[in-house]
């Protein structure tokens, strides 16, 4: 079972917060990148438990990461001029 310390320090960029529900939240600390948004990253994601809210964001982070490779070996697209 992890613990809300423990998520928080495993994934710094997002803050986390439980609802007055019981429901468990992250939000991005940032504004996606155009290509985080192509790979359907998200900015705030919701569990029923903190076990579930760190899979969640262990798999943002892999969207993350495949966004910012994709980012350097695709270039960008210049306008005519």
């Amino acid at each position: 079972m992890v613990t809300s310390q423990q998520v928080a320090d495993q994934f710094p960029g997002w803050m986390t917060f439980q609802s007055n529900a019981g429901r468990w939240w992250a939000s991005l600390r940032r504004e996606l990148t155009r290509y985080e948004m192509a790979e359907c990253c998200d900015r705030m994601v919701d569990a029923d438990d903190l076990d579930g809210l760190a899979d969640k964001l262990r798999e943002q982070e892999r969207r993350q990461a495949l966004a910012a490779r994709n980012r350097r070996t695709k270039p960008g697209v210049r306008s005519a001029s």
